[in-house]
């Protein structure tokens, strides 16, 4: 099918040695009751995770869809770590692959420069823990915590696309008073 590309600067390597695609499926046609009870028991467990009283779950189904351009690309050559301040992540990995998973990092300052080139050697930052990519896991973890997709064999997704469902949860609360509904 065809998707989205995802950040396209003038700068970006994107197309250029990988391809980072973000198709997006909006959730617009049920009635907001709909949604709403049908994420609500996942709201509620999200929220008693994270210690969250309420919980705002985002109604479209996200995707990312990578794969390189480039073979024999180092171990150390990883997607650039982010933060997603005040968010929690949920990911399904989707592809039968398994390679690698999420790493999560040492906290430490970080210009994020993802825009401009998502792959980048991640060997001076410390790896915490490894979370593995098994097909159909749901991994929740916090977006304050460093982390981004790590791959253990690079040469598996120039041929084949790492795919995962990615969900963002905000704490409602703060969301709201962001947005000055509060």
């Amino acid at each position: 099918m065809p998707v989205e590309s995802w950040k396209m600067s003038k700068w970006s390597r994107n197309f250029k040695d990988y391809y980072d695609c973000r198709p997006v499926f909006a959730n617009w046609e049920p009635p907001k009751e709909m949604v709403d009870a049908r994420l609500e028991p996942l709201n509620r467990l999200v929220g008693q995770l994270v210690g969250w009283n309420d919980v705002a779950m985002e109604k479209t189904l996200a995707f990312n869809v990578f794969k390189h351009k480039n073979q024999n690309l180092g171990k150390n050559m990883q997607h650039h770590p982010p933060y997603d301040k005040n968010m929690v992540n949920m990911l399904v990995y989707i592809d039968k692959h398994e390679n690698g998973g999420t790493a999560l990092y040492e906290n430490e300052e970080i210009i994020n420069k993802e825009a401009s080139n998502l792959i980048i050697d991640v060997s001076k930052y410390k790896i915490k823990e490894i979370i593995p990519a098994k097909a159909n896991r749901l991994v929740i973890f916090s977006g304050n915590q460093l982390h981004g997709a790590y791959i253990e064999n690079n040469d598996i997704y120039y041929d084949n696309w790492r795919i995962t469902q990615a969900t963002i949860v905000r704490n409602a609360i703060e969301m709201m008073e962001q947005q000055g509904d509060i």
